[in-house]
């Protein structure tokens, strides 16, 4: 397995904080791979032209492609470009909270082993350098897991959530986190274009849902607090070799199709040259952002820049900042949440890598977080891939609230994870 540099509510537009999750009874890493180096150029051959680059080493398939591809159905799938994967993700957590973490999420219980996500992915990808018209597509499932507590969309199997569920599927919610197809139309633009029709991931922020993909299991809280997925479509530009523009129209943040729907802009203006170090991404979510008190759902607007920089080829650096405005919430009137988050990345070897994380965040009237004040929080973390498809991460955490006392009536909360990761 290479290595990896893991640096990476009810859903994130639920129309009451967090903190009304229903609770669980007490106990009874966009792998971002390193931007790569500037390199030499290639060596000419004898007509003076540059011969052309090797292609990548394609990374080995996990366990379940595998198994597949000794039979005929799965040989069948690779052939037509389909791959089958997945992960189950667990964790344990000890703190200074006699029974819940939040609003710190995912790992949201205290000395509870947690059974964080059953992931399974159905993939077919598009291969943007290929001048040629492509079709693809995704779906990925949480099945099941307490993450989905926080990430299932409204008006998509959110009736495992409320009072009238059983507890199984409370504390255990099944989520099809992504389901879309997408198109690739190379004669659109200058370089192409792919079109994505469906429920998909949003753009903004820099760590992600998928557990092996972003960088701790305690997500950051400007993550938590700002869109996990969108409805609708979704086109993607490149227009040089630096620079690519994103465009699409959504029903909101964190709804399906829904009574609770309202057209809104998504957008990403995205630097990043081919032979540098450094990229950075522009995102915006855009709509008319009044709470639609009729359906008690909130409509809201992100502005999100990601800066990332290659310091060494063993250090990366990110920060991920964002500001998020709503009009005409019940009882509260206008709020805005808005924070920044910095990492920092150390590959030790080729199975070990560290990153620490510093937030400063800010729920000025407590809108998200149910708890008003300027958080704190710090967090380190390592991972260990001792085998391909097997990760451990030991992660510990500090918060603080300079106003509020959120932490089951404290301003501080102390933590310490370690969760693992299975790849199949």
């Amino acid at each position: 397995m290479n290595a990896f540099i893991l640096l990476t509510s009810i859903s994130v537009g639920q129309p009451a904080p967090v903190t009304n999750l229903p609770p669980i009874p007490a106990p009874g890493p966009v792998v971002v791979q390193p931007m790569s180096p500037a390199g030499d150029a290639p060596p000419a051959n004898g007509n003076g032209a540059s011969e052309p680059e090797p292609e990548p080493e394609k990374p080995e398939p996990y366990a379940l492609m595998r198994l597949l591809s000794t039979t005929q159905f799965g040989q069948r799938m690779a052939d037509n470009g389909w791959s089958v994967s997945g992960w189950v993700q667990g964790n344990y957590t000890l703190g200074t909270a006699r029974r819940s973490n939040l609003p710190v999420t995912f790992n949201d219980r205290v000395d509870f082993w947690q059974m964080n996500q059953n992931f399974l992915r159905i993939d077919k990808a598009i291969d943007t350098d290929k001048n040629e018209f492509q079709l693809g597509g995704r779906t990925e499932w949480i099945l099941p897991g307490t993450d989905s507590r926080f990430t299932i969309s409204r008006g998509l199997f959110d009736q495992q959530l409320r009072n009238g569920a059983n507890g199984t599927a409370r504390k255990y919610p099944v989520d099809l986190y992504q389901a879309y197809g997408e198109a690739f139309l190379p004669n659109l633009g200058p370089k192409g274009t792919t079109v994505r029709v469906g429920k998909f991931s949003t753009h903004c922020g820099y760590e992600l849902v998928q557990g092996p993909e972003t960088p701790f299991l305690q997500r950051s809280y400007l993550f938590q607090y700002n869109p996990f997925t969108h409805t609708g479509v979704y086109a993607t530009s490149q227009l040089n070799d630096t620079w690519t523009v994103s465009n699409g129209l959504v029903l909101g943040s964190d709804n399906f199709i829904d009574s609770a729907n309202r057209l809104t802009y998504i957008g990403q203006l995205k630097w990043a040259p081919k032979e540098g170090k450094t990229s950075a991404l522009f995102n915006v979510v855009v709509t008319d952002p009044r709470f639609d008190v009729a359906e008690a759902f909130p409509f809201y607007n992100v502005y999100n820049l990601v800066l990332t920089r290659k310091i060494t080829d063993n250090v990366t650096y990110v920060l991920d900042t964002a500001f998020s405005h709503i009009d005409g919430v019940p009882g509260i009137g206008s709020a805005t949440w808005y924070g920044a988050a910095q990492y920092l990345s150390y590959k030790h070897s080729d199975t070990v890598t560290s990153t620490a994380r510093v937030e400063l965040f800010e729920d000025t009237k407590g809108f998200r977080t149910g708890a008003r004040g300027l958080y704190t929080e710090v967090t380190y973390g390592v991972a260990w891939a001792p085998k391909p498809g097997l990760i451990f991460r030991p992660t510990v955490r500090y918060d603080h609230n300079n106003t509020s006392r959120p932490f089951e009536g404290r301003a501080d909360l102390f933590t310490a994870a370690f969760d693992v990761i299975v790849r199949y």
